[in-house]
């Protein structure tokens, strides 16, 4: 397991703390966070429902079971966290022949593809009313970009996006919208490609 610092914003303090960024944790810690995170996901959820508030798209998603999905597949995937003390975020890329740029001038060419990215509840406005840390989700980004260069594939990255996070990718991470995909969800597809 590789890990790198980095910084995340502690909407707490108003202030920039350390934080690391862990390649490769490992799946029985992926699954070790989902359970952690699932305890506390599931008495705000019963809470915010009963109070008519709204709650996450991927308030239902099990780590565990995406994990199997992809070990059952024989897919290539790599998991990424942010630690601050405790788990801040999950992160799962896969790549592999069939994940391909749509992007004009980039048909084709390999990408890594950002299939799931998660905060943690306590960092996500439709579990609590204050937000601990932000900047995971750009974190994130940039791990994947990363990792998309190290294979060759020139920082290309694809994804499928929540309809929550669109703006998010539009805007912060200045990725191409590519229009909704009516083989997932009839999600955005979104890609971001070198010049």
């Amino acid at each position: 397991m590789k890990s790198t610092n980095i910084q995340i914003f502690d909407q707490r303090t108003r202030s920039f703390v350390s934080a690391e960024l862990l390649e490769d944790p490992g799946d029985d810690y992926v699954e070790t966070v989902d359970a952690f995170w699932s305890v506390y996901k599931r008495r705000i959820l019963r809470q915010r429902r009963a109070a008519g508030k709204p709650v996450p798209e991927h308030s239902h998603w099990n780590w565990k079971l995406k994990l199997e999905q992809e070990r059952f597949t024989n897919s290539l995937y790599k998991c990424f966290a942010i630690v601050c003390n405790d788990p801040q975020g999950l992160m799962m890329l896969k790549y592999g022949s069939k994940f391909v740029c749509r992007c004009v001038g980039q048909q084709g060419k390999p990408l890594v593809y950002l299939a799931y990215v998660e905060s943690a509840p306590w960092n996500v406005k439709e579990y609590c009313d204050t937000v601990w840390y932000s900047g995971i989700g750009k974190e994130f980004y940039k791990a994947a970009m990363r990792f998309s260069r190290l294979l060759g594939f020139d920082g290309r990255v694809g994804l499928h996006s929540l309809s929550g996070a669109e703006g998010f990718y539009t805007n912060s991470c200045q990725m191409t919208a590519l229009g909704r995909d009516p083989d997932c969800e009839d999600l955005v597809y979104f890609e971001s490609v070198t010049k």
